[in-house]
């Protein structure tokens, strides 16, 4: 059975950030990316990437910068976050998961790639990596290491890694206890 393919519409003022954005989803496989502002439906986008207001009420969004207000808005990520956790957390906005960024201040430049996705709230020694996430969101739809290899396209050794980081990092005894606390602590939404 075919992979059905993700659409991201990207729409960030600043074109070089957008460009890398495009790269790294590209890499992922079974993506579509539009960069353009003249798309006349955004709602026919599973998700849109912007840094400036919501385009539509109905799809989810990616806001890069100041929080901004909404039911649509899926993601809060700060303005220097950059593309390889932009593309992981349009991974885990499509299958349907709400996250929040730490606050802007708080990201380093350098640390962007391995920065917490969690709200201002929760503890600041916890911080899963843009991988890590894409675990967990696959944890919480009951996803076996196979499936978790085969989606995120690595071996079946690398998906029991990156689980056992995840249960390690979230201090949980085992699967269902790691989406709990993931549910708890604001990294999953249902």
């Amino acid at each position: 059975m075919a992979e059905r393919s993700l659409t991201v519409m990207i729409a960030l003022s600043d074109p070089e950030h957008a460009e890398e954005l495009e790269h790294a989803l590209g890499e992922r496989g079974h993506v579509a990316v539009a960069t353009s502002f003249d798309v006349e439906h955004p709602e026919d986008f599973d998700v849109v990437v912007t840094d400036g207001e919501p385009l539509d009420a109905a799809t989810p969004h990616i806001v890069l910068g100041a929080a901004a207000s909404g039911g649509n808005i899926h993601a809060v990520l700060p303005h220097s976050a950059d593309a390889a956790l932009i593309a992981a957390a349009t991974t885990v906005v499509a299958a349907g998961y709400r996250l929040s960024a730490v606050d802007a201040g708080e990201a380093s430049e350098t640390a962007d790639t391995e920065a917490a996705v969690l709200p201002s709230d929760a503890p600041h020694n916890l911080s899963l990596s843009p991988r890590e996430l894409e675990t967990l969101a696959l944890l919480a739809d009951g996803a076996s290491n196979k499936v978790i290899a085969r989606q995120l396209k690595i071996s079946v050794h690398t998906a029991k890694f990156h689980v056992a980081a995840v249960l390690a990092k979230l201090h949980a005894q085992n699967r269902a206890d790691a989406v709990a606390i993931a549910l708890r602590q604001g990294l999953l939404y249902v």
